[in-house]
Formats: C-alpha cells, structure tokens, sequence
C-alpha cells in the first residue's frame, strides 16, 4: 500500500526522530495544562483493559454467520476502536516508564506506529508490530528498568500469548501452524493478559 509506505517514511522524517515521539513527550508535560501525567497513565491502563475486551469481542464476533448488523456496524467498529485502545495504552506505558531506555523507546515507537496504521489506514496487520513492541519494551523493562507494580515480565508474557496467538491463526498469512482451537485459547489468554497488565498500569498510578 504506498499511502502507508509514504505515511510511515513521512514519520520516520521527522526531525528529532519521530512525531508521534514528539507529541508523546509533550504528553508527559500535560501537568502545566491541568492534565497530569499520571491521570494519563490510568487512563492508559483503562484502555489497555478496555482493548482486551475489545480484541476478544472482535475475535469472538467475527464469525461467518454473525447476523448482518454486527458484520455492517459492530465489527468495522471493533477494527477501529481496538487498535485506538491498544495506542491509549502504550502511551500511557510511555508516561508511566517516563519514556524509558533507548530500546524501550524503539518498542514503544514501533507499538504505536503499528496501532496508528491499524486506526488510519485499516492494516490487518497491526498486531505484528503490536506484539512485537510489547517483546521488546518487557524484554527492556526486565533488564534495564526498576519499575515496581508494573513487571516487565506481565508485558512480556502478553506478548508471547500474543504471537502464539498469531503464528497459529489460519487466516494470518505467515502461520506456521494454522491450528484454530490453539489460536482461540492463546487469543483468549492474551486478552486476559492485556486486562492484567493495564490494571497494573492502572493501579500504579493511583
């Protein structure tokens, strides 16, 4: 899709690195605006919990003989919101790691150029990059950062239920094993992980 290569390499163009960096840091100084960071954290945590719930909605309503007002209006809606929720929540994982390491920010970055797409230009393949952020920003916040009530281990263990998830669905076009039992039981898991791991983002910002 060119609009999407262009949108992408307009981006990455930017000075200073990255828009959507920029205006994510912007974020962080909301405090001067009545906003404070920590407000946007937990609501970065609702959304997280609120994309779970979304994304197994999505998944359990896409079904062949789904009646016609859920195919018109509920699942385009779910395509959109999910993807919408999932960047709510790694921004507010940006705000509550205060941007974190070099790799962290690479993870994020790569989280929310992912779910942008997903909302802007309708990508099916929205989780890859989704998935792929979450590896790395739990394998980063493990290593490099101290961040209590938040393990990177919750993240990193979203994230590999995820890709089982993924790598097993039939209808993903790089399945290694297209099993759809495995697939409905790890997308279940996953959205389960999502909701615990944005109650953590949640709680700790409280």
């Amino acid at each position: 899709m060119p609009l999407s290569r262009n949108l992408v390499n307009n981006i990455l163009a930017c000075p200073g690195g990255c828009a959507i960096i920029g205006t994510v840091r912007r974020s962080v100084r909301a405090r001067s605006s009545g906003v404070s960071s920590s407000a946007l954290t937990r609501w970065g945590g609702a959304a997280i919990c609120l994309a779970g719930l979304s994304y197994g909605a999505l998944g359990y309503l896409d079904d062949l003989y789904a009646p016609e007002f859920v195919t018109r209006t509920v699942l385009p809606a779910l395509e959109v919101t999910t993807p919408a929720l999932f960047l709510g929540g790694l921004v507010g994982l940006y705000l509550c790691l205060g941007g974190g390491n070099p790799l962290t920010r690479t993870g994020l970055l790569v989280g929310i150029l992912g779910t942008v797409l997903g909302v802007t230009q309708g990508l099916d393949w929205w989780l890859t990059p989704l998935f792929a952020s979450l590896t790395v920003v739990g394998v980063a916040t493990l290593l490099f950062e101290n961040v209590p009530g938040l393990p990177g281990a919750m993240v990193l263990a979203s994230a590999t239920l995820g890709w089982v998830s993924l790598l097993t669905d039939p209808a993903f076009p790089v399945v290694l094993v297209p099993t759809r039992p495995v697939h409905v039981v790890f997308a279940a898991l996953f959205c389960i992980s999502a909701i615990a791991w944005g109650g953590a983002l949640f709680r700790r910002s409280t």
